[in-house]
């Protein structure tokens, strides 16, 4: 089974992907007083939602990127020998590529690991967003009633996104403030796929891609999460494969998200030859 929702790394190099990522997606919630407060007259004594929810996203991972959530690492799954091997190698080129795709002035993250390291086989958490209180044009002197934000958490096998939601829950009960209530509900979730790249199918899709497009395939841990490919893989039973033809400068979730045409019609030969060179294997 081939699930086309991949692409090219950031040497322009087509990816299959020995592994995704799962993810927990969450909202956490803080409510403070009944309704917004003037902070005139209330400041200094009634509790702000939105500083202690600031607190405690904050609080969630520390200036060195390490996940502070209890037990968040215990079950994480580390690379093989022969993947950081291979990863050592082009390491310093995709921080370089990383910083001129993304305009950040630096990267961060955990410094113990590799930047292609914690791009796949390390799990993350983010803040997505976060809002409460007043936030239109002018000023307005308001102590809110209510805050949230929305927080992602990418995970590796093997991860359990239930395992990590409970101690969640239980952990920012510990982070919040006197007066405010904090709750945490659960958007999404999916678990963390391992993918084998040494069966026919796969051989022949490496194959079909440098034929097409004249690279040589990468083996690469992704660092997305693709939620229906578990249940294709449940459901039919077959090995599951996770390439694709998107370019490493396509703006992925940016409004100006796009495809190269030349990308598009070369992918589709690279498609025909994966079926024929499958079909010559014997095995489909």
């Amino acid at each position: 089974m081939l699930v086309w929702d991949g692409g090219f790394d950031e040497l322009d190099r087509p990816v299959m992907a020995s592994a995704l990522r799962g993810i927990l997606y969450v909202e956490i919630h803080a409510r403070g007083a009944a309704i917004d407060l003037h902070s005139g007259s209330f400041g200094g004594n009634a509790p702000n939602p939105i500083n202690t929810l600031a607190r405690i996203v904050a609080a969630l991972k520390g200036a060195d990127g390490h996940i502070t959530i209890p037990g968040f690492y215990d079950d994480v799954k580390p690379p093989t020998d022969a993947e950081l091997v291979e990863w050592r190698k082009d390491d310093a080129t995709f921080q370089k590529e990383a910083l001129r795709l993304t305009g950040a002035r630096a990267l961060e993250g955990e410094s113990s690991f590799l930047a292609l390291e914690r791009k796949g086989s390390r799990p993350t958490l983010d803040a997505n967003g976060i809002l409460g209180g007043f936030v239109e044009k002018g000023e307005k002197t308001v102590i809110p009633a209510t805050a949230f934000a929305k927080v992602s958490m990418r995970l590796v096998p093997d991860q359990d996104w239930e395992k990590i939601l409970k101690s969640l829950e239980a952990y920012v009960q510990t982070l919040t403030t006197p007066g405010v209530e904090v709750r945490v509900d659960k958007l999404g979730s999916a678990p963390p796929v391992l993918s084998a790249t040494d069966h026919a199918a796969a051989q022949a899709l490496q194959t079909a891609f440098e034929e097409a497009f004249g690279r040589k395939t990468v083996l690469m841990r992704e660092g997305g999460s693709i939620p229906v490919a578990v249940d294709f893989q449940e459901a039919i039973g077959a090995p599951l494969m996770i390439s694709g033809i998107g370019q490493a400068d396509a703006a992925v979730h940016s409004p100006n998200e796009h495809l190269l045409i030349s990308q598009y019609h070369t992918g589709i030969e690279a498609l025909i030859r994966f079926m024929c060179r499958f079909a010559e294997s014997g095995t489909a």
